[in-house]
Order: C-alpha cells, then sequence, then structure tokens
C-alpha cells in the first residue's frame, strides 16, 4: 500500500512538473495507475497534495554556522548571501494524511540558474541541494 502511495505521489510531482511534450504520456501512466487500483482503495485519491500559498525555508550557512529561517510565497524570491532562491509551486498533503510538503524552487547564483527541482521536507536527501557554502531545506 506504502508502494502505492509513493509511487503515486511521483506520478503526480511529475504531472505537476511535466512540460507540453511529456503531458500525455504522464495522462498514460496515471490512466494505467487508475486502473491498477482497485475501488476499494479510493482513499488513495483523497489523500493527494493540495496546493499551498507559502512553504517555511531553512538555509543554513555552512561557513558561519548561522542558520536563517523564513516564509517564502509562491511566485516570491528571496535572497541570501549570494543565492537566490524563487519558489514556482507548493504543495502540502491534505489534513488526513501524513504531514508532507513539497515544494519546486529554482535557485540562482550570479543570474545562473543552479537548482531546478522538487525539494521535500520529510525527505532532505531526496533532490539535495548541494552547494560548498549553504545548505537549503524546507520545514514543515
Amino acid at each position: 500500500m506504502k508502494l502505492k502511495i509513493s509511487f503515486l505521489l511521483i506520478i503526480f510531482a511529475s504531472f505537476v512538473s511535466a512540460k507540453d511534450p511529456q503531458v500525455k504520456r504522464v495522462r498514460h501512466m496515471k490512466d494505467v495507475l487508475v486502473s491498477i487500483v482497485s475501488d476499494s482503495d479510493s482513499s488513495i485519491w483523497e489523500s493527494f497534495p493540495v496546493k499551498s500559498d507559502s512553504v517555511n525555508i531553512q538555509i543554513l550557512d555552512k561557513i558561519s554556522g548561522k542558520v536563517f529561517r523564513s516564509k517564502l510565497n509562491v511566485g516570491q524570491s528571496s535572497r541570501f548571501g549570494t543565492i537566490t532562491m524563487h519558489l514556482k509551486k507548493a504543495f502540502v498533503n491534505s489534513p488526513d494524511d501524513v504531514d508532507e510538503v513539497y515544494a519546486y524552487v529554482e535557485i540562482s547564483e550570479d543570474g545562473k540558474i543552479i537548482f531546478s527541482n522538487w525539494l521535500f521536507a520529510s525527505s532532505p536527501s531526496v533532490n539535495l541541494f548541494t552547494h560548498p557554502v549553504y545548505d537549503v531545506r524546507i520545514e514543515f
């Protein structure tokens, strides 16, 4: 059951961030999943993430040891030292499900995008943002 939910969340995240050429493939994959999951497992569909307007972020300056915490709204950019973080999309799990926050962020340095991917609050090591000075995480 947990494997099905994890797989569905990955498909959901792919669907949300999919570009136009990929949408048909992702929709087909979702249709296949719907046919696999029986009606008795319909509670899976009720626990899909919902859009969020903001996320809490934590940035650690590895050199000074200082931790910056901030709330970032969707569409907003914020500068921390030499990096600029832009929140593109944010989702949270429904209240009936396990706490989780998903955020699609772009991080740039000197005008060049150095990271553009999903971050997960419960699994910061998934899609880890690696930088010699900063460690970026999202929080619940």
